[in-house]
């Protein structure tokens, strides 16, 4: 299962959840039409999380570069070659130090 996939998931569940939630508070009077309150964010978030699952299912939308659309091997070769990546990075920031070093002690050896 891919990541968004597990996020579609999670988002559709939470969703229902929420909905589920928000018509028990209707019957059981809590909340009501005639006076808004704060409590209308409830129904709201569930309807935008199930909103959000569409496309986030797909990989896509805001939440799709969270939860890419990738099969494991695809991930773990994306993972491994940003990890060689900054390695690379790592080891060029390295060299640039140990040069900068060597260049300031002959310097201060100069001036001694």
């Amino acid at each position: 299962m891919t990541p968004a996939a597990s996020a579609q998931r999670l988002l559709v569940g939470t969703g229902l959840g929420l909905l589920l939630a928000s018509g028990l508070g209707f019957i059981s009077g809590i909340l009501t039409i005639e006076t808004p309150e704060i409590g209308f964010a409830v129904p709201f978030i569930g309807i935008l999380m199930l909103m959000l699952s569409v496309p986030t299912g797909r990989g896509e939308g805001v939440l799709g570069r969270v939860f890419p659309n990738e099969n494991r091997s695809t991930m773990a070769s994306r993972i491994e070659s940003e990890l060689t990546q900054t390695k690379t990075d790592n080891d060029v920031g390295n060299a640039w130090a140990r040069l900068e070093h060597t260049v300031l002690s002959k310097e201060l050896e100069g001036e001694e």
